[in-house]
C-alpha cells in the first residue's frame, strides 16, 4: 500500500494445522507439536452455566442460553478441550446465538411491514430486525471461530472437520414460530 500503510494483516498468512493432522502424519518436522498447557492448579471447569445468564432469559425461546450454554460446554468436554475454553466466551456465544434466534422468529412472522401513502398506493418496507439478526448471527459466528480454532488445535483426535455449529437449518426448522 501507498504512503506507509503497510504491514502484516490481521488473519493474513498461512492457517495452522490442526493438531490431530499433525499426528495422524507422523509429525514430518520433528518438532514437538505445540499444545496449551496451563502451570498451577487445574482450573475448575463446569458444563454448568453461570447464574448470570437467567437474567438474559426474557420469552420462552427455545433453544435458551442455557440450553445451547450446556450444550457447547458438553460438546467441548467430549473433544476434551473445555478447560481450555474461557466460560465467559461459551456464554457470550450462547447468548449471541439466543439472540439470533428470536431475531429469526420474529423475522419468520413479520418480513415486511406496508406503509400506505398519502395517494392510496403502498409501499413493502423491510423488517430491520432482519438486519439486526445478521449482526447477531455474524457476531456469534466471529466467537464460534474462536472456540472452534482452540477446538482444533489442541484436540488430539480428528473431528473430521465437522463443525457442530454447521447445521444452523436444522435449528431454525425446530423452532416454535407461534
Amino acid at each position: 500500500m501507498a504512503n506507509g500503510h503497510g504491514g502484516a494483516r490481521i488473519g493474513a498468512g498461512r492457517k495452522k494445522k490442526p493438531l490431530a493432522d499433525k499426528l495422524l502424519e507422523g509429525n514430518p518436522g520433528k518438532r514437538r507439536p505445540k499444545v496449551l498447557e496451563f502451570k498451577g492448579p487445574e482450573r475448575a471447569v463446569s458444563t454448568e452455566p453461570p447464574e448470570y445468564l437467567s437474567e438474559y432469559t426474557r420469552n420462552a425461546v427455545s433453544p435458551s442460553i442455557e440450553e445451547i450454554y450446556r450444550e457447547t460446554a458438553e460438546w467441548l468436554e467430549s473433544t476434551g478441550c473445555l478447560r481450555l475454553v474461557n466460560s465467559g466466551l461459551i456464554a457470550q456465544y450462547a447468548m449471541l446465538k439466543t439472540r439470533w434466534l428470536e431475531c429469526e422468529r420474529v423475522a419468520a412472522t413479520t418480513i415486511m411491514f406496508k406503509e400506505t401513502r398519502d395517494d392510496g398506493t403502498f409501499i413493502l418496507i423491510p423488517n430491520q430486525i432482519c438486519d439486526l439478526g445478521m449482526r447477531y448471527l455474524k457476531a456469534a459466528d466471529a466467537i464460534w471461530d474462536k472456540i472452534w480454532n482452540v477446538v482444533a488445535q489442541n484436540c488430539e483426535h480428528s473431528l473430521g472437520g465437522d463443525n457442530p455449529n454447521g447445521d444452523i437449518m436444522a435449528e431454525l426448522l425446530k423452532m416454535d414460530l407461534e
